[in-house]
């Protein structure tokens, strides 16, 4: 019963998810018809579909690969509040950003991506180190210490936006996650890491089960539990910095949708992570979409649009959380 409900629940995230991709590629500052994108395809002239399809594409990449991100994060410290933010990724290449678009403009928009995904590995690498004792990583304590370093990273942050006000709106549009003027060129950068994090988390669905367990008891089934943590943060940091580094910081999506998918499949992640991919992927497409349409010609990012759905959503988790301790 439970797979037949899975399959059925997949179906109809699918059937959603097109009729999104549809729709992304008919709305934007100029609509076009859908016979006009049936004609494109057929000719081979893809004028609408060269500015529209990669974007949709980097839309459906960074939704899965913040939504498996945070489903492995929260795994790892059993704690459905984490997400990608909780070991620096976000924080860290924000800041990288922030600092070639305002301390090195002349290195231009090219090192962009680069430097967001160094900083984001950077800003991980520090948080494991910090967090990490004897005999490994702790949940709690990685947790705790992602959070304390974040928001260090947060500040420095909003000191840099602070000191160069004037040039600092390219920033803030990117600090708040974009998809506007994303190219094929973005898409190439992503993929590969989609595609590795989604084969590690796929092939790692039994050691996240496994890791809902206590210690002892995981120990005792014979797991080497801090390497396969260690394999499982480092797959959670690869998919939420290369998605950074590509789009800017879209928050909330990490953090709302590991939740909704094991309330709408349960707890085993064989079924929530396929879930949580296709319904991160459909919150940044509508995102994106919603951004477009609500007051063109001008753009509401993308990270707008989700930290206004994720942040009511979140305040119903904890408030979910509260009575369930009550």
């Amino acid at each position: 019963m439970r797979i037949r409900r899975f399959i059925g629940l997949v179906t109809g995230l699918i059937v959603l998810l097109l009729a999104s991709a549809l729709l992304s590629l008919r709305f934007g500052a100029v609509n076009t018809p859908i016979s006009d994108i049936l004609q494109e395809l057929s000719s081979g002239d893809w004028l609408v579909l060269k500015y529209r399809l990669p974007r949709l594409v980097l839309a459906l990449l960074v939704g899965m690969n913040m939504a498996v991100s945070g489903s492995i994060l929260q795994g790892i410290t059993r704690n459905p509040l984490a997400s990608p933010e909780i070991v620096g990724v976000s924080a860290g290449g924000g800041l990288s950003a922030v600092i070639v678009l305002l301390v090195f403009p002349a290195l231009g928009a090219s090192v962009l991506p680069a430097a967001a995904f160094a900083g984001a590995l950077i800003a991980a690498v520090i948080v494991y180190l910090a967090a990490y004792q004897k005999g490994g990583i702790q949940p709690m304590r990685l947790a705790l210490t992602g959070v304390a370093i974040s928001t260090g990273f947060q500040a420095l942050i909003t000191y840099m936006i602070v000191k160069y006000a004037l040039d600092s709106s390219q920033a803030l549009v990117w600090l708040k996650g974009s998809l506007y003027a994303r190219s094929w060129q973005h898409v190439e950068l992503l993929w590969p890491w989609t595609a590795a994090g989604l084969i590690v988390a796929g092939l790692s669905v039994g050691s996240l089960n496994a890791l809902q367990l206590d210690e002892e008891t995981v120990k005792g089934l014979g797991m080497r539990i801090q390497l396969v943590r260690l394999i499982l943060l480092a797959a959670a940091v690869g998919l939420a910095a290369s998605a950074v580094a590509a789009t800017g910081t879209i928050g909330f999506v990490g953090l709302v949708i590991p939740p909704l998918a094991r309330m709408l499949t349960g707890p085993d992640s064989r079924y929530s992570l396929p879930v949580a991919a296709l319904l991160g992927a459909l919150l940044v497409t509508l995102a994106d979409l919603g951004g477009r349409v609500i007051y063109p010609p001008l753009e509401i990012p993308a990270g707008l649009i989700t930290a206004l759905i994720g942040a009511p959503y979140f305040i119903y988790i904890l408030l979910r959380r509260k009575r369930g301790s009550l």
